[in-house]
């Protein structure tokens, strides 16, 4: 069993702390060696197959039209209708999503059948209208596979602080690549822009910044490179953050 444990860590894309207590957990409880696919015996961590993906702020069955309205749709029914079809439009099955937070409000009954219909392994970013009865609800779900404040995740090279509320977690005034930052990914604001004040370190996942959509690594890794040469152009040598 110590090769198998060698092979689970050695073909993660992400070996952390989760990782590993799964891989033991695995190791304990598998029966038959596998012939072909690790990951037909494992649903760890994203593999090379499977995408990361962000969002925040569903806000299922909100009966408030200041909430759908500026989304484009005329009623709470067709706004959680058309999120939830244009989320599993492009998040597969076993893709990773994390949901910074404020999944539902009202009918608990109604927000979780929204919830249980998305495609990927959800981790859920608790905000301030996930209540304790609310998360417990989570917790139940198939998809959703865990549920926390506030996470600091490394995906590749880069180092990210995930939260419902945004928060300042580096400065602009130094000369270190952005992979070296720590970024910060949140919700809560509903802006439809996707940073805070300019900060090409903090990034909004908000539904209202992408078309109604989750947003996939990639997109952020591309925006944030774009956003920092854009600043770095315009400020010519000023410090933009003090």
């Amino acid at each position: 069993m110590d090769s198998l444990r060698d092979y689970l860590l050695e073909h993660s894309v992400y070996p952390d702390e989760e990782f590993n207590r799964a891989a033991e957990a695995a190791i304990k409880t598998l029966v038959v060696p596998p012939q072909n696919n690790i990951f037909d015996y494992y649903k760890g961590p994203a593999t090379l197959e499977r995408k990361v993906w962000f969002t925040s702020d569903t806000h299922f069955g909100h009966q408030k039209d200041f909430l759908y309205e500026p989304r484009g749709f005329a009623s709470s029914e067709e706004h959680d209708a058309a999120i939830i079809e244009n989320w599993n439009s492009i998040v597969g099955p076993d893709d990773e999503v994390y949901h910074l937070g404020d999944v539902m409000l009202g009918d608990n009954e109604h927000g979780i059948k929204c919830l249980e219909q998305l495609n990927g392994r959800i981790h859920i970013l608790i905000g301030n209208h996930d209540t304790d009865a609310r998360i417990q609800l989570y917790k139940q779900c198939k998809n959703v596979v865990s549920v926390d404040y506030a996470l600091r995740k490394k995906f590749g090279k880069y180092h990210v602080w995930l939260s419902h509320y945004p928060t300042i977690t580096a400065n602009y005034d130094d000369d270190k690549p952005w992979a070296k930052h720590m970024v910060n990914i949140y919700g809560h604001t509903h802006q439809q822009t996707k940073f805070y004040s300019d900060n090409p370190y903090m990034y909004c996942v908000c539904l209202d910044a992408h078309d109604n959509k989750p947003v996939s690594l990639e997109q952020i890794v591309e925006d944030i490179k774009e956003k920092k040469i854009a600043l770095d152009n315009s400020i010519s040598g000023q410090p933009w953050f003090y």
